[in-house]
């Protein structure tokens, strides 16, 4: 029963517009019947587990929340601060209490990939009430995920299938072989710049994996990285034209063309240009105490506004430093595991284990860069893809599936 609730959560969690086309609250909603009845009976039937990283954080959280208060003491800042607060406690319980397996993430992620495709497809046969042109750039998106949210679906499938092909005996490489394809398929009708920039800097990441994985056979430790390497430098050539017409291949060249790297960037994207210098600014004036949850906007010329899009600049300016400094003891935390988690990979002959946790480290890493040019969220929808990844580097670290004699089948 409990499985099951956690895969339909995950699920409608990854369907992150569920809250524009359907209701508001819907993850909230979900939550509070399919994940918070289980996290009471957690708390309260299994012992308080002390994280001293974890303590700290949300203390420095909840101090940066407090001192918000002081400079934005709303109501809205109340609710939303309320949010994220959840947020923390729903990953502390997912780390500690969840139990997660294979089972969840392959089901939950993988229909949501095909669920998706399904809808972009009937979009592109002309039913525009499933997939629709959100963008006048290309960019597409269905009812279930917009730009921005799709890419992610699509991209956390990637990762997750292409180690389960690499990693997997060759009677189940078809099956993850197809995931690979329909994944890339989404993260391209997405069309996300800043998605297709990250994944193709993650992608040395999957052969340093592959690597460590087999690093006893020397064959396959050198043959395959070059393979990939030989593949991606052909395909890339090929590609050229086409690169460097779409948006990515267009902004790069205007930041190229561009005679500062000021200018190069404001002619690549004014908004974000705009946004950024608002962000220091304000972090200048005042360092140390926040002014309340999205109060850390850029102004465009005609008097609108939109929250600056760094998660950690308007994390800054939000919270103070110390609500910066909290949130990233939880971002960047789990990168002290690292050294340990690759030692184990060597050593570990669980294919299932190894496949969680090397597309987990290499999702983290997507979220960490992300947020480089996406504000933060207090929506549980969003905190999905980072939720998950995370629980399973915490659960490899700590030998969990080990323990409890888990063969994730």
């Amino acid at each position: 029963m409990k499985k099951l609730a956690i895969i339909i959560f995950i699920f409608l969690a990854l369907s992150a517009d569920l809250k524009i086309t359907l209701f508001p609250y819907i993850h909230w909603i979900t939550w509070l019947f399919f994940i918070f009845p289980f996290m009471i009976r957690g708390f309260l039937k299994e012992k308080i587990i002390i994280s001293p990283m974890f303590g700290i954080a949300f203390l420095l959280v909840m101090l940066g929340i407090f001192g918000s208060f002081f400079q934005g003491a709303g109501i809205e800042n109340f609710i939303q601060s309320i949010k994220l607060f959840l947020i923390l406690i729903t990953i502390y319980y997912f780390i500690y209490y969840s139990k997660l397996g294979w089972n969840e993430i392959n089901i939950a992620l993988n229909s949501a990939i095909v669920v998706n495709v399904i809808l972009l497809v009937l979009g592109l046969l002309g039913a525009q009430s499933f997939a629709s042109l959100m963008t006048s750039d290309g960019r597409w998106g269905t009812a279930l995920a917009f730009p921005g949210s799709l890419v992610k679906i699509g991209t956390y499938g990637f990762y997750f299938n292409v180690m389960a092909f690499l990693l997997l005996p060759k009677k189940q490489k078809l099956k993850h072989c197809l995931f690979i394809l329909l994944s890339l398929f989404v993260i391209y009708m997405d069309g996300s710049r800043t998605g297709m920039l990250l994944i193709a800097l993650t992608l040395i990441f999957i052969v340093v994996f592959y690597v460590l994985f087999n690093y006893r056979n020397k064959i396959k430790a050198i043959i395959f990285p070059l393979i990939v390497f030989f593949i991606l430098t052909v395909g890339i050539v090929i590609a050229i034209p086409s690169i460097l017409k779409s948006r990515i291949g267009v902004s790069f060249l205007n930041l190229l063309n561009s005679p500062t790297i000021s200018s190069g960037l404001e002619l690549v994207d004014s908004a974000r240009f705009m946004m950024f210098k608002s962000a220091i600014q304000k972090i200048y004036d005042n360092p140390f105490i926040g002014t309340g949850a999205f109060t850390t906007v850029g102004y465009y010329e005609d008097g609108s506004s939109m929250v600056v899009h760094n998660t950690y600049l308007q994390l800054w300016g939000d919270f103070g430093i110390l609500g910066l400094l909290g949130m990233c003891f939880i971002f960047l935390g789990w990168v002290a595991f690292l050294p340990k988690i690759m030692m184990k990979i060597q050593i570990n002959k669980n294919e299932k284990e190894n496949i969680l946790v090397s597309s987990s480290v290499l999702m983290l890493l997507y979220f960490i860069g992300n947020g480089l040019f996406h504000p933060y969220s207090t929506e549980l929808s969003e905190w999905i893809t980072f939720m998950l990844p995370l629980t399973y580097c915490y659960y490899y670290y700590r030998g969990y599936f080990q323990s409890r004699g888990e063969n994730l089948k």
